[in-house]
């Protein structure tokens, strides 16, 4: 963790840096890798002003904090940055338990019926198929549903985290389906 100080108008000593150092390290729990973070010290008529920027591969924050006291202020810019990343790591951990929980989704089977079956009036299953249902838009449903041959998709709504049905119909439209439990 590469670390830059900045200093305007304020004598920035070695015990300013090394609380700086001691507070940031909280950061590395919520953060993988924090390629560099650049603090800056500055002093605006009787109040110290903190930045802090955190450079990470996958994410970009920061954070400031105005106080009379210099450490005051350090301790402000560092905590509002503990808060944003606590927020995005359980968001993080909320989209991969959503992505999961899509995954075991249950599979759906289908019976296909043969014309001459419903004619005659025994109707029997010749084809038996499973699909699985993945979470997806309705865009992204009519894009798959035009790339595939079959006549209809089953999907996970992604607005609505509901089990939607999109169908071609004989005048080449769309239908969609939207089964209420």
């Amino acid at each position: 963790m590469n670390i830059e100080y900045i200093a305007r108008k304020v004598d920035l000593t070695d015990q300013i840096r090394q609380l700086t150092e001691k507070k940031l390290s909280r950061l590395e729990k919520y953060f993988n890798q924090i390629l560099d973070i650049r603090v800056e010290f500055e002093q605006e008529r009787h109040l110290y002003v903190v930045n802090v920027v955190v450079n990470g591969k996958d994410f970009d924050t920061r954070s400031r904090a105005q106080n009379k006291d210099l450490r005051t202020a350090i301790q402000e810019a560092i905590d509002r940055l503990d808060n944003q990343a606590r927020k995005a790591k359980t968001r993080l951990k909320g989209r991969k338990r959503q992505a999961e929980e899509a995954m075991s989704a249950p599979d759906w089977s289908v019976d296909v019926l043969t014309p001459e079956s419903v004619s005659s009036g025994e109707p029997r299953i010749v084809k038996t198929s499973t699909i699985t249902v993945k979470p997806m838009t309705i865009e992204e449903a009519m894009l798959q549903l035009e790339r595939s041959r079959n006549e209809f998709i089953v999907f996970l709504n992604a607005a609505t985290d509901r089990v939607n049905v999109l169908y071609r119909r004989q005048d080449k439209n769309l239908g969609l389906i939207t089964p209420e439990l």
